[in-house]
């Protein structure tokens, strides 16, 4: 359970990230030109700029704090371990070599079969 929501933010918090970083521009104008000038009025003329640079580094300890706490969490999950996964193999091998045994037998002929007499060979050289 806490490994499944883990995984679901964490995907969340992935794709935040990549939406901000491609919101950003090299010249931190990106979200000025978005808005259209709305931001550098709100945020003042760097404020966007500055916005997208702390919330993509909010975001990667985030993302990874999340992947810690995957990999910590990996192990505990409900899956079967391998030697279950062998045992289970080998109890379903014995039940159908079991069941295909008992229907060898019961196919068996109920009269038995003859043995064809050999004859002798005759030389007609």
């Amino acid at each position: 359970m806490l490994y499944t929501f883990l995984l679901i933010l964490h995907v969340i918090v992935s794709v935040a990230l990549i939406l901000v970083i491609l919101a950003q521009s090299s010249k931190g104008g990106a979200l000025d030109g978005m808005v259209g000038g709305t931001a550098s009025s709100m945020l003042g003329s760097q404020g966007a700029s500055d916005f997208l640079k702390k919330l993509t580094r909010i975001l990667a300890a985030i993302f990874v704090v999340l992947c810690i706490l995957l990999a910590i969490n990996v192990g505990k999950t409900n899956t079967p371990k391998k030697s279950d996964v062998f045992e289970k193999m080998k109890k379903e091998s014995a039940q159908q070599n079991t069941a295909t045994e008992s229907q060898d037998l019961n196919t068996l002929p109920e009269k038995s079969v003859e043995p064809v007499k050999a004859e002798p060979k005759t030389d007609t050289k």
